[in-house]
């Protein structure tokens, strides 16, 4: 009965040990992960933009990203998709000073709006699209959907995620 008592202390004093051993491998585990994310980071940093309109149709055939800093500009994307509306669409009111606005316009295959992220990098603005679905089936409506944002303003130019 005694050695049965002694190999039951043994084994018991063993236990937390094991535990102990574990919680670590965890706790480094999850710190690593941690300063992986945060290095990732430290170089880009996701610009705040507010959707201004969703369109069905840009008149654009190919997928374009345009980034408009002044109201000439504007006018000449809002001249281009006013063409075939009456009425037109109304061109927002913006402040180039503080504002620019990032346009998405999708290919004829694009189905629906793109869920976009702009990073801001050290030398540019880096766009993220996410995968949107593509239709090959003839029968549907033929359009290229678009989307503008408005952002705070930014000297940098755009540049597409590979």
């Amino acid at each position: 009965m005694r050695k049965y008592m002694k190999e039951l202390i043994t084994e018991g004093l063993k236990m937390p040990n094991y535990f102990i051993s574990i919680c670590l491998v965890a706790i480094v585990q999850l710190n690593s992960c941690k300063s992986i994310a945060q290095g990732n980071l430290k170089d880009s940093r996701e610009i705040a933009m507010e959707l201004i309109l969703n369109e069905n149709y840009s008149g654009f055939e190919h997928e374009k990203y345009i980034l408009i800093k002044n109201q000439k500009e504007l006018s000449a994307f809002y001249g281009r998709v006013n063409r075939t509306r009456k009425p037109g669409l109304v061109m927002p009111s913006i402040d180039f000073n503080s504002t620019m606005v990032f346009i998405w316009c999708g290919d004829s295959t694009a189905l629906d709006y793109a869920h976009i992220t702009l990073r801001e990098k050290d030398d540019f603005l880096e766009v993220y699209k996410f995968k949107t679905k593509a239709t090959k089936d003839k029968d549907k409506l033929v359009v290229s959907p678009f989307s503008v944002y408005k952002l705070p303003f930014s000297t940098k130019n755009l540049k597409k995620e590979k």
